[in-house]
């Protein structure tokens, strides 16, 4: 068997959400300083049955896509929609993300930052249309103030009582949402579906301003994609689940 071969088995073998850097694929195929010849076979595949993009960097960032560095969004949207969690920039700061329609990933970001497990996750969206997808109804009352808002980086609080959904809203019954103005995570949402994000850093603790300082709290368990500085600040938060709206954070 061919060294192409045998990447190509290894990587059609890596289960949704899950991912191994060049380097773990080149030393299970028995070459383990070909991790570069491992990148470059990668970035010729063309074949869907073999996800190439669930392979990183050995650093753990998440590299190029295709051949083409410009791709990792795309890359980690791919990641993210299969269940993986990584550290990507958001339209305010760097943010932890998971897909927020996976419960199981959910949990996992509770834990890796260390998350009071009684306060939901921030959903980033990339259409009003996504609401449906929690059940959460527009009426007359909201949708002009939503529209005051969105797209922006304001993170409105809306009602969400469906008890499918308990794992987001922590029994909250509500759950903030918000719909980022910034194309390159609109981009990334619109191949991930929603998002969960919380800013990416352990609780109580400095927002990681850029991947150095993320790998400082999550190590090798994410993967990252690394757009640099980020200075941001948290987003603006307003409750809109009664009238007037209620600014509970600027």
């Amino acid at each position: 068997m061919s060294l192409q071969q045998k990447i190509h088995k290894i990587v059609s073998q890596i289960p949704d959400g899950k991912f191994l850097t060049y380097k773990k694929v080149a030393k299970l195929a028995g070459q383990p300083l070909a991790y570069r010849a491992v990148a470059n076979i990668l970035a010729r595949n063309r074949d869907t049955q073999i996800p190439c993009h669930r392979v990183i960097k050995s650093d753990n960032l998440i590299g190029g896509y295709f051949g083409s560095e410009k791709l990792g969004w795309k890359k980690s949207a791919l990641l993210l929609k299969e269940g993986a969690i990584g550290v990507i920039p958001t339209d305010t700061v760097y943010g932890i993300c998971a897909p927020a329609l996976n419960k199981k990933s959910v949990e996992k970001v509770y834990a890796l930052k260390k998350r009071d497990p009684q306060k939901p996750f921030i959903v980033l969206i990339n259409s009003l249309e996504d609401l449906k997808l929690f059940g959460v109804k527009i009426n007359k009352q909201i949708e002009k103030p939503l529209s005051r808002f969105w797209p922006g980086k304001t993170s409105v609080i809306l009602k969400c009582s469906n008890h499918k959904f308990s794992y987001l809203h922590r029994g909250t019954k509500t759950l903030a949402f918000r719909l980022p103005k910034q194309q390159k995570i609109l981009k990334i949402l619109s191949l991930s579906g929603p998002l969960v994000a919380p800013s990416a850093n352990w609780e109580g603790y400095k927002l990681a301003k850029n991947i150095a300082s993320a790998k400082k709290y999550f190590g090798n368990k994410v993967f990252y994609l690394n757009y640099g500085e980020i200075s941001g600040k948290p987003s603006t938060v307003i409750d809109l689940t009664g009238l007037p709206p209620k600014i509970l954070r600027r």
